[in-house]
């Protein structure tokens, strides 16, 4: 007899007693629009001034309909909650975020603190709605069934990272497309060239997003036994590499640094001899790195001779008061989106260093369940000590873990990326023995490059979902098992 849920017949007998090829194209077709709507959305604020409001919609859409599918897996024992240790892990998240959220509620704070705490703060979203919807995307990837899933998923993020990349070139031409970003002394060629952000909505974002394209583009340049694929990824992790130039921030340059990293280590450490093609001059792995590696060398040459890089977020040739203005960091949070108080004129310190230094205030004041989800930025402001120099994001997603939500979601979701890189170690360990399963090692370098750079940046709607599904696909145990 069909199954049904509650009694009901027609649509849940549909959706409960699908045949196994529907719910794999179910499956795969929900992930691939947890990159494209996100995408849409990003286009949108980009395209549209003033319509950021509408960009933690995309993400409720995604990351909600990813949760309702993942409990039709779980009604259809297409799947079993035990069986993915993550899966626990994510609940004791997303039960510490909301208590976090009911603490603020239950404060005395004002409606607006309730509000931001559950949709997140202006131009940002990355409330309590955000939070679950990450946690849906990690599920759900969590049941991806076929390879070939995981390849079209992986296309389709080159593909978003492609058109982020026109994007962020045309930001960067001063007579094409300008970006809210401040501008670079004179160079060579161009003269008030503007940051490149791409659609990530800032610099630091964009190179955040970088990082995790950038670790599979690459392990598909050079692990990919397609040619026609092989040079697509390969010309995009170039074509990566050069945007994040554009970005005027270390961020991008150390996130692809440890993905290039990653994949060398494991390059040396998986065989002997590297992964061998059939035919072509880029007939093995390791010539494929070469020739990844020469490229990357010319372009920072290109980069440098004709246009210079900049990477210190201030001038050298402009006093020290006015480069507090001009750092990526308040030209994103106060300049543009006029959330937190003023820079002071006299103070030179770095974002890192106060973003630091206002997380741990935070986490003195309030360690079990921080100061509310997306919080910080108000939780600064309506304090007169606090308000100058007031900063929205630690630029370290640790510490902002720990100030917004408390030292225990901090612990666990350390714990959560301990268990995610010991699963990703294992997989590099089947790579091994079985080189058409390079999407293990691309996994590897995408999520442990994106943890790195997580030091020095920020988590964001516009960049996080990738992330969360990234990490989800790890966790597939389908995956592991014979065709």
């Amino acid at each position: 007899m069909p199954k049904t849920i509650f009694g009901t017949t027609e649509k849940s007998n549909f959706i409960l007693n699908m045949g196994q090829t529907t719910v794999r194209k179910w499956i795969t077709g929900l992930l691939c629009a947890c990159i494209i709507l996100p995408l849409i959305g990003s286009a949108l604020i980009v395209g549209l001034k003033g319509s950021n409001t509408f960009l933690g919609s995309f993400l409720y859409a995604t990351g909600f309909s990813c949760i309702l599918f993942y409990l039709v897996l779980l009604l259809r024992k297409d799947i079993k909650f035990k069986d993915c240790p993550a899966a626990f892990v994510i609940v004791g998240l997303a039960l510490l975020a909301f208590a976090s959220y009911y603490r603020v509620a239950l404060s005395g704070a004002s409606q607006e603190e309730i509000n931001t705490a559950m949709l997140g703060e202006l131009g940002r979203y990355e409330g309590l709605l955000a939070l679950f919807a990450y946690f849906g995307i990690f599920l759900l990837a969590t049941a991806v069934m076929k390879y070939s899933s995981v390849k079209l998923v992986f296309d389709i993020f080159i593909g978003a990272g492609i058109v982020q990349g026109i994007v962020a070139v045309m930001q960067h031409i001063p007579w094409a497309f300008p970006s809210d970003f401040r501008k670079l002394p004179a160079l060579v060629l161009m003269k008030d060239v503007h940051l490149s952000s791409g659609l990530a909505d800032s610099p630091i974002f964009y190179g955040s997003f970088l990082t995790l394209v950038s670790g599979v583009a690459i392990a598909g340049a050079m692990y990919e036994k397609n040619m026609t694929r092989a040079k697509i990824y390969g010309c995009s992790a170039v074509f990566f590499f050069l945007t994040g130039l554009f970005t005027s921030s270390v961020v991008p340059l150390i996130g692809i640094g440890s993905a290039l990293v990653i994949l060398i280590i494991n390059e040396f450490t998986a065989g002997k001899g590297g992964t061998k093609f059939d035919s072509g001059v880029l007939n093995s792995s390791r010539k494929r790195l070469a020739a990844l590696l020469l490229a990357f060398a010319a372009v920072f040459g290109l980069v440098f001779a004709f246009q210079g890089i900049n990477l210190k977020d201030k001038p050298n040739d402009q006093g020290e008061a006015v480069w507090r203005d001009k750092s990526i960091a308040y030209s994103d949070a106060f300049n543009r989106l006029f959330i937190v108080g003023s820079p002071s004129p006299i103070n030179y310190d770095s974002h890192w260093k106060i973003g630091a230094e206002r997380s741990l205030i935070m986490i003195k004041e309030h360690p079990l369940l921080g100061v509310g989800p997306d919080l910080m930025a108000k939780y600064q402001v309506y304090k007169e000590n606090l308000m100058i120099d007031s900063i929205d994001r630690s630029y370290n997603e640790y510490l902002y873990v720990a100030a917004t939500r408390g030292i225990p979601s901090l612990l666990v979701y350390l714990a959560l990326l301990v268990m995610t890189f010991i699963q990703l170690f294992k997989g590099v360990k089947q790579f091994s023995s079985d080189r058409e399963k390079w999407f293990r090692p691309a996994l590897l370098a995408a999520i442990l490059a994106y943890s790195v750079q997580a030091f020095f940046s920020a988590s964001s709607i516009t960049v996080a979902p990738f992330f969360w599904l990234l990490m989800g696909i790890s966790w597939s145990k389908f995956l592991d098992e014979k065709k």
